[in-house]
């Protein structure tokens, strides 16, 4: 039987430490990264939040998507 983890077990899972220096980085991220799904118009939760940041736990990640999401801004300008 899979067991699934609520979001207070995945808020202190250990496979987050150590992707950041301290906790204060590791919430700046989350913020960041829960802005831009917001902006861009997705659904967030912190669930999905935290996978996302154990997968791309880099600031890189975040200028990356922050650039395909301009890049997208740009095309659909240029049809207009």
């Amino acid at each position: 039987m899979k067991e699934y983890l609520t979001t207070r077990d995945q808020l202190t899972n250990q496979s987050l430490r150590g992707l950041f220096k301290n906790n204060f980085e590791l919430a700046n991220q989350a913020i960041r990264l829960a802005r831009f799904y917001i902006k861009s118009g997705h659904e967030v939760s912190m669930g999905k939040l935290l996978n996302e940041i154990k997968r791309n736990p880099s600031e890189q990640y975040l200028k990356d998507l922050q650039k395909m999401e301009d890049e997208d801004e740009d095309s659909q300008g240029d049809k207009e």
